[in-house]
């Protein structure tokens, strides 16, 4: 018996339909955030008028979106329509729609409470935070908007009391008793063991919650290793709404998981890290990477010119590898990112390797990564490099990264005054909760620069980093890039996941100084490459990716009997 079974509440609908790719030109992106959902639902609706498979889909997607971010009054004003237009919903699931729906927004008034917000948020003084909260939220006008403003920084506070506290601030009209459910369910989910959490999300209401109930649950099972009871739950989901592109590429990994590599296949690896200033960080990652089953790869470490404790600790690793697997450089000064990889790129050791496994100083990694990476990347020749997700380093494991993609639309033209943004990669993911739905696998542009193999062919072709990319940032998405060029396009492995200490330079950017030469590189970037080369690139991202949702789409339907 199937505990998680969806209410069969939603009209039929195909799962690929011509006018999501003809009208929608990101559709084949992914829709794991509210912005995607919240961009599609206009047009689906437009077209709902004259296609019916369209309008099913809208339909879908509106009780989807709401379902899965109840506290969003534009995605749940997009549920409301649907009631109108034919959705069918309990009268208990429209009442709390409404609730949310007509949540007074926050405004220029709240600007200074939402300044005060940002910076309680990235401290840890759990009473300030508290206090705070409970003058926010118990507005009875604006409660609601401010749940939803803060909700997301609540979770990553890796403190569980503190949502579990802020839901009960919130003066509840009767009618949105359900949204308090469901939002004690969304707490369980992200910050409770999966064990605890499945009860809580079992038993939601599923004629109010039903779409959601089921991927949660399904989710939590999979977390617990119990994959043979998570298809049910998740395979009636994708039947209920098969557009869903990240729900389709996760579905497809699950009927066939990714293989381990040969551990024959670990000598074909060299493995990378440069350092600078960041010992204790350093040391951790060596720990976890000497715990790790990276067979007979050897190792490879720069000292990026270091005046802490770094040489100290790389005389350690040397010593718990072997002076034969673990070689160290030292440079006198910090030559950045760029040139620290393409000197380690040069050394001998690393030129006769197939893969460079390139690591960055503050990550922890599970112990079968390097297999991992080595078993996806089998029997796909002409990769520029595998990569995987990129999480926070602490419960509940924020995402940092997954994969990159561009947009398919030629280069907009800069206007007066204004710095060019030519090269408009899609992040669909940065800073998000981790709900599961980015741990599919599939061709990319480029995969993040924390934890990526690299493949030396490739560099044969591209050649190394470029330089001008120094101190850091956007030199491994531009090598990417070029690789791409060259039709060698990125793998990302999303069931593999890595724990990232720190976020990325881009995000620790604070000062002037910094900003400053985060958007210097950002402009590098955006001058280097002609309209013809970012066009092509667009072309050859939209193709491969739409080639790789066809033929998984294809899978489903074959394997679940859904009608193409």
């Amino acid at each position: 018996m199937n505990r998680f079974a969806v209410p069969l509440n939603l009209p039929p609908c195909a799962p690929l339909q011509p006018e999501f790719r003809r009208h929608f030109s990101g559709w084949h992106l992914g829709m794991g955030q509210p912005g995607s959902l919240a961009g599609f639902l206009p047009g689906l609706f437009q077209l709902g008028a004259e296609k019916p498979g369209c309008k099913n889909a809208a339909l879908g997607m509106a009780l989807w979106a709401f379902q899965a971010h109840p506290l969003s009054p534009n995605l749940a004003a997009w549920g409301v329509r649907g009631l109108k237009e034919g959705l069918k919903a309990g009268d208990a699931a429209a009442r709390a729609m409404l609730v949310a729906a007509n949540a007074a927004p926050l405004d220029d008034g709240d600007a200074e409470a939402m300044d005060t917000w940002y910076e309680l948020a990235r401290q840890d003084d759990r009473s300030l935070i508290l206090r705070f909260l409970a003058v926010v939220l118990g507005d009875p006008n604006k409660g609601l908007s401010w749940l939803d403003h803060v909700w997301q920084d609540c979770i990553h506070l890796g403190m569980p009391d503190i949502p579990a506290a802020a839901l009960d601030m919130v003066p509840w009209p009767d009618a949105a008793l359900p949204l308090k459910q469901r939002m004690e369910a969304d707490q369980a989910f992200h910050c409770l063991p999966p064990e605890t959490a499945l009860p809580v999300v079992e038993g939601l209401d599923p004629d109010i919650w039903g779409l959601w109930r089921a991927y949660a649950g399904g989710e939590l099972l999979l977390r617990m290793g119990r994959k043979g009871e998570a298809k049910g739950p998740l395979a009636a989901l994708w039947k209920m709404i098969p557009w869903h592109v990240n729900l389709t590429l996760k579905l497809f990994d699950l009927f066939n998981p990714l293989q381990p590599g040969d551990p024959a296949d670990t000598d074909s690896v060299a493995v990378l890290v440069y350092s600078w200033n960041k010992a204790d960080l350093l040391a951790d990652t060596l720990d976890s990477l000497l715990a790790s089953d990276i067979g007979q790869a050897k190792v490879f470490a720069l000292d990026n010119g270091s005046t802490d404790h770094t040489a100290e600790v790389l005389g350690k690793a040397r010593q718990a590898f072997g002076p034969d697997r673990f070689h160290m450089e030292t440079l006198p000064i910090n030559v950045g990112a760029p040139a620290a990889r393409n000197w380690l790129l040069s050394l001998d050791g690393v030129k006769s390797a197939k893969w460079a496994a390139f690591l960055d100083d503050d990550i922890v990694l599970p112990a079968d990564w390097l297999l991992r990476l080595l078993g996806a990347a089998r029997g796909r020749d002409g990769l520029g490099a595998v990569g995987c997700r990129i999480t926070a380093a602490f419960p509940p494991y924020g995402l940092q990264s997954a994969d990159y993609n561009i947009f398919p639309t030629p280069p907009a033209p800069t206007r007066p005054g204004e710095l060019p943004n030519r090269v408009q990669v899609f992040d669909n993911c940065a800073g998000s909760l981790d709900t599961g739905l980015f741990t599919y696998t599939r061709p990319c542009l480029s995969v993040s620069g924390c934890c990526h193999m690299v493949s030396l062919a490739s560099i044969e072709k591209t050649g190394g980093f470029d330089l001008r990319y120094t101190p850091s940032q956007f030199d491994d998405l531009d090598r990417d890039l070029r690789a791409c060029l060259e039709s060698m396009p990125a793998l990302y492995v999303g069931d593999l996941a890595i724990r990232h200490v720190q976020h990325s330079s881009l995000a620790k950017s604070r000062t002037a100084r910094q900003i400053g030469q985060v958007m210097g590189n950002k402009f590098k970037l955006d001058t280097k490459y002609s309209d013809e080369e970012l066009i092509r690139l667009a072309q050859a991202n939209q193709a491969l990716l739409w080639s790789d949702l066809e033929q998984k789409c294809a899978f489903l339907v074959d394997r679940l009997g859904l009608s193409a």
